[in-house]
């Protein structure tokens, strides 16, 4: 098999590291893969062209390829930008996305291409298992990010709710971009010591390595990298119990943080994209995290069994070989 794996840019962001794993994934293998997501090989009609990232940006080369196909995620039922999205989405022979959560919104389009699912993976070279100090001063991560779709004040306001002043606990906010919701919570909470931030944070495994459970707040995910790692390297997770993480989380790799009856326009972090997202309850995540703290040595047996069927199940082999066997269903 000949892949041409096409992506928009190669600016650092979820696109690209998807992109990148998946790359190198594919070569191991033994797939084909054109070193340029740009500029077509010479001798295109041998390749399948697979455009990954957002649709609307997606750029057809138009010519005579083996096989037309899609791989993408939507993060709500309606499409952001729809009027460019949709032409460019009906160009494919198949659209294959990581879950049936990121699947919705394609499910829901004027769209008559088959929809596979292959799901997305860990590096298992990078992402390896780690032994921490369970006795150590208990530290909480939220990293990606910080944003409204994250959820990412509803964190800070359940670790204030659950720790106090307390330094029994620390709660690191690490966030890849300064994004506005990062500086507005940096300054409100800067005076409590047991909350860090970090900002522009790149080496992720860093940070995994150095905390105890990962918390993600999420109102929704299209699939969520930053779960399966931590899980990879033993730590447990608290999860907001909606969208992608329901297809690959499970409360024995650590707790489900519960919704409330709350719901918050999707506008405020997609524009010009109707509907709602319910809110994770700041109580119930309050809870979990206090439970976690307490409970040291569950914390490890959940973070072990995490580590064990990340390490097994969702690696980015995995979700290359599933791409290539689809691939070859629909030449």
């Amino acid at each position: 098999m000949k892949l041409w794996f096409r992506i928009n840019g190669l600016e650092f962001c979820s696109w690209f590291i998807v992109w990148k794993y998946l790359m190198k994934a594919f070569k191991q293998i033994g797939v084909e893969v054109y070193d340029s997501p740009f500029n077509a090989p010479v001798d295109v009609s041998e390749y399948i062209e697979l455009h990954w990232g957002d649709p609307q940006f997606w750029n057809w080369s138009g010519k005579d390829v083996r096989l037309r196909a899609g791989y993408a995620l939507s993060e709500h039922r309606s499409l952001l930008h729809p009027e460019k999205s949709i032409p460019n989405l009906q160009k494919c022979q198949v659209l294959i996305c990581p879950c049936q959560s990121a699947a919705q919104a394609y499910y829901e389009a004027p769209l008559d291409m088959p929809i596979e699912i292959a799901p997305f993976g860990i590096d298992e070279e990078d992402m390896t298992y780690h032994e921490r100090d369970w006795n150590d001063k208990f530290k909480f991560l939220l990293i990606g990010v910080a944003q409204f779709r994250k959820g990412t004040w509803l964190a800070v306001e359940a670790f204030r709710k659950a720790f106090g002043d307390s330094d029994e606990a620390q709660l690191t906010v690490a966030s890849f971009v300064n994004s506005p919701m990062f500086e507005r919570l940096k300054a409100d909470y800067a005076k409590y010591p047991n909350i860090k931030f970090y900002g522009k944070a790149t080496d992720v495994k860093e940070y995994y390595l150095a905390h105890h459970v990962l918390v993600s707040p999420h109102l929704s995910e299209g699939w969520s990298l930053t779960i399966p790692e931590a899980m990879a390297t033993g730590m447990p997770c608290i999860v907001a119990r909606c969208s992608a993480p329901r297809e690959y989380f499970a409360s024995s790799f650590g707790w489900w943080s519960e919704m409330s009856e709350d719901y918050a326009p999707v506008d405020q972090c997609l524009p010009g994209v109707k509907g709602s997202w319910r809110l994770p309850s700041v109580e119930s995540l309050a809870e979990k995290m206090k439970y976690a703290a307490d409970h040291r040595e569950e914390c490890k047996e959940k973070g072990n069994q995490a580590s064990e069927y990340a390490r097994a199940q969702l690696t980015w082999e995995q979700s290359a070989r599933t791409i290539a066997d689809i691939l070859e269903e629909y030449l």
